[in-house]
């Protein structure tokens, strides 16, 4: 299972890097066309707004969660026993997934409506319609995985262990807690 894990990331990893480095090479070439022959690439903004951005942004959500890299606050958690710690991260898991679930239905609606009218990107003939596609794609994993969070910290006591192995996170040795 391990294994599994590793693909996910490496796999959003890998997309989400050359997502960011084909919207670098797409400016970059947009700026020396407009500059050098005065023919700037047609459309280069809508395509880096409408579906550069967005793929960075999206697909780094799960990659973050997997790598449990999202920003935790233990204040109170880290003074309970780890019972009512788990009951709390428990809780914490079923609303962010009651929320994904939320933002998945909201998605696809907008992906459905946006397909049947043929989106395009403002005043350009640009087809945008199929980025919208990934918000529903994005928040069902999430919720996939905050459901694989319950069962790990159900099973197991603790929620420390990442959601696709069952292994125990490993953090940086750099980095201290205050």
């Amino acid at each position: 299972m391990h294994n599994m894990n590793q693909i996910v990331d490496r796999v959003l990893s890998a997309v989400t890097a050359l997502a960011v480095i084909a919207m670098m090479l797409h400016v970059v070439a947009h700026a020396l066309m407009r500059f050098f022959f005065n023919a700037p690439i047609y459309g280069t903004n809508e395509i880096v707004a409408y579906w550069w951005l967005p793929a960075v942004a999206l697909l780094g959500i799960p990659a973050a969660h997997l790598q449990k890299e999202h920003i935790t606050v233990t204040l109170v958690t880290d003074r309970l026993s780890q019972r009512t710690g788990n009951i709390f991260k428990i809780f914490a898991c079923i609303v962010c997934g009651l929320a994904s679930v939320g933002f998945m239905v909201f998605g696809f609606q907008e992906a459905m409506k946006n397909f049947s009218i043929g989106s395009t990107a403002g005043v350009t003939d640009i087809i945008t319609w199929p980025v919208y596609f990934l918000v529903p794609l994005v928040f069902a994993s999430m919720a996939v995985l905050y459901i694989l969070d319950i069962v790990v910290i159900a099973r197991t006591g603790r929620s420390d262990l990442d959601p696709l192995t069952g292994e125990k996170v490993e953090t940086d040795p750099a980095e201290t807690t205050l």
